[in-house]
Order: C-alpha cells, then structure tokens, then sequence
C-alpha cells in the first residue's frame, strides 16, 4: 500500500506488484481470512478454459510423477492461448472440461502437494467471486449440493 494506505494505480501499481507489493514500510498487505471452503466447491476454478503454468509447475509435476521434464512437459501441458505452458484439460460432466488431475467423481484435486502456482495463490485475497455466487444459489435454492453454473466459452 502507498503512505496514505491506497494501493497505487496504474504504472504505480505494476511496479509495486513486481516490488512484491510491500507498502512504504516494507510490510506486506494484509490478507483477510479466507471467507470460502474449497471442500464445498465444484471445482469451479480448475475449469477455467487457461490454468497457466511456468517451467517450475512443469518441474515440480515431473517429480510427483516421477518422470523426465520433457516427458512431463509433453504429457500435461499444452501451448495454448499464447502461453507455452498451458495445463491440458479432460471432459467433466459439470462445466465440460476441467483440470486433467481433477477427480471429477470426488470433486477434488489429485496432484495437491505438487499443484501449480496459479492453484496455490487462488484466488488470492480472503474472497473467492464464484464460491459467494455458489453459496447465494444454494441458500435460494435451499439445496446445499446444488452447482450454480456460468460459462465461460472456450
């Protein structure tokens, strides 16, 4: 955050992200506890149409796997959407394609000690978007396994 406790705009805020976006004192931001339970979820965020990864994703899946990189890297990523790794995705039943290491029986990851950056940080803050929507639908719904759906065209 800035001195004044807003978060910069602009060229201000990309340089601060890269900074590792430490304000003035050299603090980090605070992260409000999480407000979701990824228990509860569907699984929304593993089947956004690009899940990115870098050369560690593909390294660290290479060592759960116990393969070579190039096997690794051939075996689950794809270049796709203009990034050279891009993780390969499988038919799901709920939103069409998700994660290929999602268990779209149990609704759950299979790879979580090895999962990628991106999964890691997700979603990033103490909020997850979907899971609010996810919960509003299935208070009105008054259905607690109710999958509330969006789409997201791929």
């Amino acid at each position: 955050m800035s001195q004044a406790g807003v978060r910069p705009q602009g060229r201000r805020f990309v340089r601060w992200q890269l900074e590792g976006g430490r304000n003035t004192a050299g603090e980090a931001p605070r992260v409000s506890p999480a407000q979701y339970k990824c228990q509860n979820c569907p699984g929304y965020c593993c089947s956004y149409p690009l899940i990115p990864l870098d050369k560690r994703d593909v390294e660290r899946l290479a060592r759960h796997h116990h393969l070579s990189y190039e096997d690794a890297k051939k075996a689950f990523t794809k270049e796709e959407h203009g990034r050279k790794y891009a993780m390969r995705r499988k038919k799901d039943p709920v939103f069409g394609k998700i994660c290929r290491f999602f268990d779209t029986t149990q609704r759950s990851c299979t790879i979580y000690t090895a999962r990628p950056a991106v999964c890691r940080s997700f979603p990033g803050g103490g909020r997850c978007g979907y899971y609010d929507f996810l919960s509003f639908e299935r208070r009105a719904q008054e259905d607690d396994k109710f999958v509330a759906l969006t789409n997201h065209d791929d």
